[in-house]
């Protein structure tokens, strides 16, 4: 080896530590200044910088090496390491230490720098987390176009996002990786059913069945009940409404009731009539009590009975669509749609309803929880 006629008299390497991310590799900022061996600035000019990474102090294998032309100015120089070869992103994950060795002209300066900063800011963009044991809990790869691991308290891998995998491949969940606390939003459902037969009466509503159900989140419940009424009794008229409620003892609640029956039988024996009814609210979180009721709606001797009850309640976390009310004042609602109800429509109602989209009492709740006003 030649003997050494320069000198490095400071090198500042965190000065920019990450300076740039280009496709090559990263790039990272080296400045320092050549003297002579007096310690007098080199003249100006440009020097043949041969650079290179070692994982120890002395001796050992270049993990990476470049050659690059600078200028001096008063000995000063400044160099991007990785703008001649590019910095491989394995040599920040896998070595906690580096050192940068200088040859000037073929003539190598030593000590070799190490570098503390520099590493740290490019390992970053690989993440790794781990436990004072050295237990790793989350880790980035290099493979697939790059990867994010999680892992459980043993190490093992529990959920794996791909970025560069499509579809179900982008994911990769192990068995019983998710279990059902886990799973807070996705559609629930409640199902009660009631088989006995139930008759009913003339005055408030009767309940034919209830369930309840408990949501995670605010979001929409839709419910659908079904059941058969029995009508008998009476050659003359003869009609039940069943409909879905909260309150127990309710009244007639239009549009959401189903009224069937008939003004005139040929005989007193039983009549059949499927009964399908629906309805949809917008709670907040919480535990919820729904019911199936009906009541007679002449006295006897006409008989009104229900049958084979059937209610479902579906949960939403978030609505789909137009998700629609009535109501008989539109305020609040600049969606509302005027329609006229007749006397062949209800025959105990008339008058201008609106129909509205419930999407927009979802919003007045959530901004009165934020102290918003509606607009």
């Amino acid at each position: 080896m030649r003997h050494k006629k320069y000198m490095l008299l400071y090198v500042v390497t965190i000065t920019l530590a990450l300076a740039i991310m280009v496709t090559a590799g990263d790039l990272i900022t080296y400045q320092g200044r050549l003297t002579t061996s007096t310690g007098a600035p080199v003249t100006d000019g440009v020097y043949t910088l041969q650079l290179a990474l070692y994982a120890d102090s002395t001796g050992g294998t270049a993990l990476w090496q470049e050659t690059a032309m600078v200028s001096t100015h008063d000995g000063l120089f400044s160099h991007l390491l990785g703008s001649q070869t590019p910095l491989p992103a394995t040599i920040f994950a896998n070595n906690d230490i580096l050192y940068l060795q200088l040859t000037v002209n073929g003539d190598i300066v030593l000590p070799r720098t190490r570098l503390t900063t520099v590493p740290v800011a490019v390992l970053s963009k690989y993440l790794k987390l781990t436990d004072d044991s050295g237990t790793v809990y989350i880790a980035s790869t290099f493979n697939n176009g790059g990867s994010i691991q999680l892992s459980d308290s043993t190490g093992n891998p529990t959920i794996e996002l791909h970025g560069g995998l499509p579809g179900d491949s982008s994911v990769i969940l192990p068995d019983s990786a998710i279990n059902t606390d886990e799973i807070l939003n996705e559609p629930g459902i409640a199902i009660a059913k009631e088989s006995a037969q139930i008759e009913l009466s003339t005055g408030t509503m009767t309940d034919l069945v209830t369930l309840d159900i408990t949501i995670p989140d605010d979001g929409y419940i839709v419910l659908y009940g079904k059941c058969y009424l029995l009508l008998s009794g009476t050659t003359g008229a003869n009609s039940a409404r069943i409909q879905i409620d909260e309150e127990e003892g309710g009244t007639d609640l239009f549009p959401y009731y189903t009224q069937a029956g008939l003004g005139g039988y040929v005989n007193t024996e039983v009549n059949y009539f499927p009964i399908y009814v629906t309805r949809t609210y917008y709670k907040t979180a919480g535990t919820y009590t729904f019911r199936m009721e009906g009541r007679a709606i002449n006295p006897l001797p006409a008989v009104a009975k229900t049958w084979d009850h059937i209610l479902t309640a579906t949960y939403f976390s978030t609505s789909y669509g137009w998700v629609s009310g009535v109501a008989t004042n539109p305020s609040g609602h600049p969606e509302a749609i005027p329609f006229n109800i007749g006397s062949n429509d209800a025959p105990d109602r008339t008058g201008i309803y609106y129909n509205i989209d419930l999407r927009t009492e979802e919003r007045k709740n959530k901004n009165a929880r934020s102290g918003d006003a509606i607009q």
